[in-house]
């Protein structure tokens, strides 16, 4: 947004009534809009606009966060609306009763013309809706809001959490496929203006309420920034009657904490403002509570009130915030790349591969979410201010961010490669970045400008640095040398040679005179900066692990160092090894200090970010998110009610499908699982294959081990489960396929013939055929029963990676590394058609229920849909970071799950 809503809010909290009257300005037409479409009444509209910002007036100072007053605001818009319409109908009623007629007009003449204005009006607005009717969902949306909302394109995409780029993009397409319509249609929705004094009328009635004014202090109510889009879209969109908007009407109780749900869909659109089940208190009687807070309440101001005491008490869910269009939730977040503090040590910034996490580190609890790059965010940095955050990103670019407000400041770009580092010079007004591309460059924080680049390095640039003073920049380099930098001239000062393999981190001492680098040769050097004379060596007893990152303690007395599954700690003066922090359970990847040297942050591939006493070496908490790996499969159970996922991280995880919430975690296996993880047909059973060689079998009500399958003599990459629950079928490395009783765990059978490691297996429908897709690029059907060989299928022109029967059996579909979906007739072998659209690997392809669609996962970071009959491209889903790995269908055909490297499961909703 232009204005900054947070820098109004904090005026207006300390008296100043001139910074509400622009926050009115700024949002009136926005707020009429919405409530006008959701009611039908132009005037009446205005009326309600203007109770909805004296009831924000009010309510202000119980904002939690300022950056999402439009979010909040169009939440009670909304209900002022509900209210309205519930008392309109009482009327009604009450009118019907008593037999009132309505009142007469003035004059025949006038009754006649202010009919057929509102006839011709009303003519327009059902013209113009079957014309945007004939729009995609996300199409008619930026249309309304452009010309309807009077929005620019950048405002559109803030509030639907995409690039303005993409806006623009969708508006084009709308206007071209109404071009005859499109003028007519601006026009039409440009129409009607709301009056020109309603901000002083508002601010009027604001001078009356001034003994109520809002108070200043700790703001109370977080919400979320995706409410605001969907407010906008239903009601904009007409779609106050439309069923599921009954779910906003629910009564809920004024004592109990809620928690919002917001599902951002293609079509249909859906929302969710339902509680927890273990908090949600239906008001059981309206009667009662009348009696003990309001003797004079109506039954529908009950209602009314405890709606907006719903909205009022509205608490965020990470799964649903910063989604891509189309998706409707997240499961995990994201491999940890980098943690920083903040420095005032309030917030810690954790870079992933799906965007930049803001935690509380006091509470642990997450604050924000930026999203934005189109690759993982590899490294960021707080400006000495802590107002901006800078974040280096795979996709080539570096991003700046407002921290109280979260919003993206401007993007630099000129790398050609990926950005590994970056860092702020102590007087925050110039960036360091390194690349891939060998190069670093320095940026103009406040225009975004390129100052210079600095070239030497004769390998990839890992890590750059300021010194305290900010005249010199150190950098580390795969070519395992340490460079210093002149700032102001860019002239290469010296280079600091000793490695013997990559330095992946350098990091000056606070005073300026050391310099600490970490290195994959297993050891930390110091330097003295002004001469480059190496002062010592730390390295523990039996080499130890590479080391990902060192830090120096804000005091400078103190080393922490990433290495391996632990953090160290070291005497600068001394080099002695002071003590080891042992807990995370796969490497780490990153350390920092709080601003005060009394706490360090680890970050580390095993899903959790853990904060640890310097003084004591004592674990005090532990900031998790499940995946932060690659997600290699995901899933649902027959039932369609619970998700299982898998990741690097060796565990299965199973999550409630309709709230997102994780249930439980599987853990048993000693090498990463490997495999698909199946729900037998009954959904009582996981199977799981590993590269520890052998299939699990677990329990899914109690998450306990059945048994264990051996018999593969290497790992295992696919398992499927017969239709009838009784056999489960394995493709393994060792190029077999193995046959299971799954009741007993006895091995029946091995199919051998693939040359090349077996990837996917699947039963078909009727279980009396196997099919299998393998690294020699064939596909190979197999008789269950006696497992002899039926059909050789060949044609792929690179390696076979998943393979499934249609639910009818007779099509059998094939993704593999040529980027190519093939379609077979499984009953002669023929090949079909072959669908071409991706850029990169088809890593899984999985049918809908009814057989109409399927579903592709691609390295290209995209989910593509295709026509089964005619093979033609229906839709792509983006919103993915990483390369997908997984994907499936809901046992409905209602929602597709994706799982990808970007650490992160995503839910899609298709609609009916």
């Amino acid at each position: 947004m232009k204005n900054n809503d947070t820098q109004l809010i904090h005026r207006t909290l300390d008296g100043d009534d001139a910074a509400f009257a622009e926050l009115v300005e700024k949002y009136q037409k926005q707020v009429h809009a919405l409530v006008w479409r959701k009611i039908g009444d132009f005037h009446i509209a205005e009326e309600i606009t203007q109770d909805t910002f004296l009831k924000a007036y009010q309510k202000l100072g119980t904002l939690k966060k300022p950056q999402r007053f439009a979010s909040w605001l169009y939440v009670i818009a909304a209900n002022r609306c509900n209210m309205w319409s519930r008392k309109k109908h009482l009327r009604k009623q009450l009118l019907a009763d008593k037999g009132v007629t309505q009142p007469e007009k003035a004059s025949y003449s006038e009754y006649v013309h202010e009919e057929n204005e509102r006839i011709s009006g009303e003519a327009q607005r059902d013209v113009v809706k079957k014309l945007l009717a004939k729009l995609g969902e996300s199409e008619r949306t930026v249309m309304t809001l452009h010309y309807f909302g009077e929005m620019s394109c950048t405002e559109i995409g803030t509030f639907l959490g995409v690039s303005a780029n993409t806006v623009k993009s969708r508006l084009r397409r709308a206007q071209q496929r109404l071009q005859k319509e499109e003028t007519m249609i601006r026009e039409a929705l440009d129409n009607f203006k709301i009056s020109p004094n309603l901000t002083d009328t508002i601010m009027r009635e604001i001078s009356r309420i001034n003994p109520d004014a809002p108070t200043g202090g700790k703001p109370l109510v977080p919400w979320a920034v995706a409410a605001s889009t969907l407010v906008v879209v239903l009601l904009m969109l007409g779609f106050g009657n439309h069923p599921y908007m009954e779910r906003f009407q629910k009564p809920y109780s004024l004592d109990v904490t809620s928690e919002m749900t917001v599902e951002i869909i293609d079509a249909p659109i859906v929302a969710n403002l339902e509680s927890k089940p273990d908090v949600r208190a239906q008001i059981g009687s309206v009667n009662a509570l009348d009696k003990q807070n309001n003797p004079d309440l109506q039954p529908n101001d009950a209602a009314a009130l405890s709606e907006e005491a719903q909205a009022d008490e509205t608490v965020e869910d990470y799964t649903k915030w910063e989604l891509p269009v189309g998706a409707k939730a997240r499961l995990g977040k994201g491999e940890i790349n980098e943690i920083a503090y903040s420095p005032d040590g309030t917030k810690l910034a954790v870079a992933t591969a799906i965007g930049l996490w803001i935690y509380n580190t006091e509470t642990g609890e997450e604050l924000d979410l930026y999203t934005g790059h189109a690759g993982e965010v590899e490294s960021m940095s707080f400006s000495p201010d802590g107002r901006i955050i800078a974040s280096g990103s795979l996709d080539k670019t570096i991003r700046l961010w407002d921290v109280d407000t979260g919003q993206h400041r401007r993007t630099l770009s000129g790398h050609t490669d990926s950005v590994r580092s970056v860092s702020f010079s102590p007087d925050g007004k110039t960036i360091v970045s390194s690349s891939l591309d060998k190069t670093i460059r320095l940026w103009d924080v406040d225009t975004g400008e390129h100052i210079r680049t600095l070239s030497g390095h004769t390998e990839d640039i890992l890590s750059v640095s300021f010194s305290p003073d900010g005249t010199t920049i150190a950098s580390g380099s795969l070519d395992k040398t340490i460079r210093l930098w002149d700032v102001d001239t860019g002239e290469h000062i010296r280079t600091l040679s000793g490695h013997t393999d990559s330095v992946r981190s350098v990091s000056f001492s606070p005073d300026g005179n050391i310099i600490a680098s970490g290195s994959r040769d297993k050891t930390i050097r110091l330097w003295n900066t002004h001469d480059g004379d190496h002062i010592r060596t730390l390295t523990l007893r039996g080499g130890g692990s590479s080391v990902s990152s060192v830090s120096f303690s804000p005091d400078g007395t103190t080393i922490g160092e990433a290495r391996g599954y632990n953090i160290r700690l070291w005497d600068v003066d001394t080099g002695e090894h002071i003590r080891t922090l042992s807990g995370h359970a796969s490497s780490v990847r990153s350390v920092s200090f709080s601003s005060d040297g009394r706490i360090i942050a680890s970050g580390s591939r095993d899903s959790t970010i853990r904060l640890w006493d310097v003084d004591t070496g004592e674990y005090i908490r532990t900031l998790s998110g499940r995946h932060t790996d690659f997600v290699w499969s995901v899933s649902f159970s027959p039932d369609g009610r619970i998700i299982a996922s898998i990741s690097e991280d060796d565990n299965i995880h199973l999550w409630n499908a309709n709230t997102s919430e994780h249930i439980r975690t599987l853990s048993g296996h000693r090498s990463a699982v490997s495999s698909d993880v199946p729900f037998s047909p009954d959904g009582n059973m996981i199977a799981s294959g590993s590269l520890d060689d052998t299939i699990r079998l677990w329990d899914v009500d109690t998450g306990q081990h059945l048994r264990t399958l051996s018999g593969h003599t290497d790992g295992v990459a696919s398992v499927s489960f017969s239709p009838d629950g009784n056999t489960i079928v394995s493709g393994g490395r060792d190029k077999t396929i193995r046959l299971w009783d799954a009741n007993t765990g006895e091995h029946i059978r091995t199919l051998s013939g693939h040359t090349g490691m077996v990837w996917s297996v699947s039963f078909s429908p009727d279980g009396n055929t196997i099919v299998s897709g393998s690294l020699d690029d064939t596909i190979r059907l197999w008789n269950t029963n006696t497992g002899a060989h039926i059909h050789t299928l060949s044609g792929h022109r690179g390696r076979v990676i998943s393979v499934s029967f249609s639910p009818d059996g007779n099509t059998i579909a094939s993704g593999s590394e040529d980027d190519t979906i093939r379609l077979w007739n499984a009953n002669t072998g023929e090949h079909i058609r072959t669908l071409s659209g991706h850029t990169n690997k088809v890593w899984s392809v999985s049918f809908s229920p009814d057989g109409t669609t399927i579903a592709s996962g691609s390295w290209d970071k995209s989910i593509r849909l295709w026509d089964v009959d005619t093979g033609q491209h229906r839709r792509t889903l983006l919103g993915h970071t990483g390369r997908v790995i997984s994907v499936s269908f809901s046992p409905d055909g209602n929602t597709i799950i994706s799982g990808s490297e970007d650490g992160t499961v995503l839910l899609w909703e298709l609609g009916k």
